[in-house]
């Protein structure tokens, strides 16, 4: 019975996803380490009537055994299962030449990831390979939020140490945020307003990149528009690891020189990602341009025609920060945060882009704390398109003014005359509640299997 060669294995898909980015279809460099892997993996089958690659914790493991040193061993595999999202490739008995050869194209295409994958597969008519996409649905949303934090921290770390970092992990979990938004739009939103002054350039990143997932969702704009946005969200204040701490934290306003070195983030940023790998060029742009107004003012000065999607970035970077606690800023609550960004419509911001916004994230947005006519006070938790005045709330203040637990749900759209209208908006400042863990607890329970 024939040993299974492992190293060749590896070495050979390798070689082979190496080429596919290096020579044209067909080309010897290409098809030689197809014939080889498939020659290597139908013996390996020989031994087992399947066989698999796998990827734990950031290491190839074949079959049960670690691979140790697999990012350096062998880049190309590790890159294209860590950017796919990919933890299992697993071959059958009956593979073919062409049926491996499928395979390096799709892993070496354009940005498919997860179940796509298998499907582009399928209808490719490969029948012997399996992928196996590490299930989103095992984390809990406010899980992804915190890991998403976790990766803007660890990135801007590797390149506060001189480091560029990889795309990978970044284009992971802005997957993970896109599927979230799709799957529970509303508690991602309430996720937004979660503030961590200590942290607040982390959050503010990921805060960023959700809302302009939800714009780019709320425009409709295709899944790669999509993906390339939610990246640029995330990493379009990159360019701050190039600023002093002190200019960032500095309460008041800046000098001169203090201005300037701050006005250079941009620059910064999209230096940064245009030396990423396989960043696509729309990501460096939209971080260049993310402080450009719609009027050419702001920084830096460019000559160029500005992206059609930059304001996404702009606008959503500006609700955030509008709606947090600065050094030198009070935050506004998001209905004021509204009021003060339409006011600048046409100056600051694209008018088109804008009313999105507002039509995405509504009159009275996913955490807005609210005070009815009977003198409940209530959190938002979901809106209502159709009636934007009467969103779906939680109370958790009854009319004599007493925390009310479990807090009470109520649809104000089935509500009628004046019953139950909203008067006014209320500072969570002003009452004795942790609304970011009020809307952690939500994001949770809203991931909690009925």
């Amino acid at each position: 019975m024939p040993e299974i060669n492992a190293e060749e294995i590896l070495k050979n898909v390798n070689a082979g996803l190496k080429a596919k980015k290096l020579y044209p279809a067909g080309h010897p460099s290409i098809t030689l380490p197809v014939r080889k892997a498939s020659a290597l993996i139908s013996d390996a089958i020989k031994v087992k009537n399947t066989f698999a690659i796998g990827l734990m914790n950031e290491t190839i493991v074949l079959e049960e055994t670690l691979i140790p040193e697999t990012e350096k061993l062998y880049p190309e595999v590790f890159k294209f299962m860590t950017e796919k999202n990919v933890n299992a490739i697993i071959f059958e008995k009956g593979i073919t030449d062409k049926e491996l050869g499928v395979l390096f194209d799709i892993l070496s295409g354009p940005l498919l990831q997860g179940s796509d994958l298998q499907k582009e597969l399928y209808s490719k008519g490969v029948v012997h390979i399996t992928l196996k996409s590490i299930p989103l649905g095992k984390k809990s949303i406010a899980e992804i939020y915190k890991g998403a934090v976790e990766t803007v921290q660890n990135v801007m770390g590797e390149v506060r140490m001189g480091k560029i970092p990889r795309s990978e992990p970044v284009k992971a979990v802005v997957e993970e945020l896109s599927e979230s938004v799709f799957s529970d739009p509303n508690a991602m939103l309430g996720l937004t307003l979660i503030k961590n002054y200590d942290n607040y350039l982390y959050n503010h990143c990921v805060n960023v990149s959700i809302l302009c997932l939800s714009l780019a969702k709320a425009m409709k704009l295709d899944k790669m528009e999509m993906h390339a946005i939610g990246v640029a969200g995330l990493l379009h204040d990159i360019g701050k690891t190039g600023v002093s701490e002190d200019i960032i934290r500095k309460p008041g306003g800046l000098s001169s020189e203090e201005w300037e070195k701050l006005k250079q983030h941009p620059v910064l940023g999209s230096s940064i990602v245009n030396r990423m790998t396989n960043m696509v060029e729309m990501v460096g742009r939209l971080v260049f341009e993310h402080h450009i107004r719609y009027d050419r003012s702001g920084y830096p000065t460019t000559k160029d025609t500005l992206h059609p999607f930059s304001q996404i970035i702009t606008i959503c970077d500006a609700y955030d920060a509008l709606t947090t606690l600065r050094v030198y800023q009070q935050p506004h609550n998001p209905v004021e945060a509204l009021k003060i960004m339409t006011n600048l419509s046409g100056r600051h911001f694209n008018p088109e882009t804008l009313k999105s916004f507002v039509n995405m994230i509504g009159l009275y947005p996913v955490g807005t704390l609210i005070r009815l006519s009977t003198n409940q006070i209530g959190v938002v938790t979901k809106l209502n398109h159709a009636t934007p005045f009467t969103p779906s709330i939680k109370i958790i203040f009854g009319e004599d003014g007493k925390a009310v637990y479990p807090p009470l749900e109520m649809d104000l759209s089935t509500s009628t005359g004046t019953a139950n209208a909203i008067v006014s908006t209320v500072n969570p400042a002003t009452l004795p509640i942790n609304l970011a863990q009020f809307l952690e607890n939500e994001a949770e329970l809203s991931s909690a299997p009925a």
